[in-house]
């Protein structure tokens, strides 16, 4: 009978080192009051978010380690939650983004395979796993005239490069190579697309699934489905369309020309007409009913510490020790 051991065994212990690329102490996690932390929790950045993942599996490493070991096809709505559950707990989880980081880590290593030519890749080749990371960059910056109404300034990209940079070294990103100034960012991002990114068939499938109608859980009795599917066609048109044309409209036309997507000055005005809708919406409804609950409570909880610190600076102690 093999033994077994609660301890890892040095060996796992070398292997789990391995996959880390920064220390702990080495990281710094995103400030609460930050433009990223402004805009990541809120409920519309959702698909702005789906076009950086069509972008991910346009490389063709990922796209084929996707396409081999996504659920993206059998849970659709499930993959997407734990994808933005991630997110969020990079941005606004405190020391649980470092784990998060750790964790991603552990999970993709096994995510390995041969792919159609017979080349052994991996979900951790350093270039893959760092476009991951990268893609959020453009896709917010097109994204700020829909956002907010206008485009970033540009000490306001400088600092969602710097943010992005945070993230990359917490999700483990080894970092040579990654950018570190807008202008590298733009050759970076240039290369990728000029000579990297292709029409993969798991990006077409994800913007076909995007026009398709939700799939009926299982859980409804066979006699109900029609019905069910029939209902869930109708109701999830206008966010299947709101969802598509974020997608597609934050994408840099070149990327759109490599998927074989046509955008025309219809879709762009629709596009702008449903964010300027939100955007109203979005300055009269209160918090809590904009942000994701991570988001919203991370906020808070920074918002009561900021006031604390002013109180603190008209207490009777702190002015006499200050004399």
């Amino acid at each position: 009978m093999t033994a077994v051991h609660d301890e890892p065994t040095t060996a796992a212990l070398e292997d789990t080192d391995r996959l880390i690329n920064h220390r702990d102490d080495e990281i710094e996690l995103i400030p609460p009051d930050s433009l990223t932390a402004q805009l990541t929790g809120l409920y519309t950045f959702l698909p702005i978010n789906g076009a950086a993942f069509v972008m991910q599996v346009m490389h063709p490493v990922i796209g084929d380690v996707v396409d081999k070991y996504s659920v993206f096809r059998t849970d659709p709505v499930g993959r997407a939650i734990r994808s933005a559950d991630s997110v969020l707990r990079w941005t606004y989880g405190g020391q649980e983004a470092i784990a998060e980081g750790h964790r991603l880590r552990k999970l993709h290593q096994p995510l390995q395979m041969r792919n159609a030519e017979g080349k052994h890749i991996s979900a951790l080749n350093p270039e893959a796993y760092a476009w991951v990371i990268a893609t959020a960059f453009p896709t917010m910056t097109t994204a700020a005239p829909l956002v907010l109404g206008r485009e970033f300034t540009l000490e306001e990209r400088t600092e969602l490069l710097r943010d992005n940079r945070r993230i990359a070294k917490i999700v483990q990103v080894p970092m040579k190579g990654y950018p570190e100034t807008l202008e590298e960012f733009e050759e970076y991002f240039d290369d990728f697309v000029e000579n990297k990114l292709v029409r993969h068939p798991v990006a077409i499938e994800l913007i076909e699934q995007m026009r398709a109608a939700p799939p009926v859980p299982k859980t409804v009795p066979k006699a109900l489905r029609p019905a069910v599917k029939k209902v869930a066609a109708t109701a999830s048109v206008p966010f299947q369309d709101f969802n598509y044309l974020t997608t597609v409209g934050v994408m840099d036309p070149r990327v759109r020309e490599i998927l074989g997507l046509t955008w025309t000055n219809e879709e762009q005005r629709h596009l702008e007409k449903i964010h300027r809708r939100l955007r109203f919406a979005y300055r009269t409804l209160p918090e809590r009913a904009t942000y994701f609950p991570l988001a919203y409570h991370a906020r808070r909880h920074h918002d009561a510490i900021q006031a604390m610190k002013k109180r603190e600076k008209q207490s009777a102690a702190y002015q006499y020790a200050a004399k």
